[in-house]
């Protein structure tokens, strides 16, 4: 199987099962809030859905704030 990877943070698990055991710093939800499996495939190039940007990992687009987004940070399209 693939890795998987939260959409929040973009932090990397070998299944789904580890990736959402974890609590996600970077989860909107706030404090214990768990990492969410970003559904998408693996890409050599990520970009938010709210304001274009590109990265190069979800880690690094989610390090960043964005002002168009709700959350504030970048948010990986699928």
């Amino acid at each position: 199987m693939a890795d998987c990877y939260c959409k929040y943070c973009g932090s990397k698990y070998s299944s789904v099962t580890s990736l959402v055991s974890q609590s996600c710093s970077r989860n909107p939800a706030g404090s214990g809030s768990r990492h969410e499996l970003y559904e998408g495939s693996e890409k050599d190039q990520y970009t938010c859905k709210c304001c274009g940007s590109k990265y190069s990992s979800i880690s690094s687009m989610t390090s960043q704030s964005c002002s168009k987004s709700p959350t504030k940070r970048h948010q990986p399209t699928l």
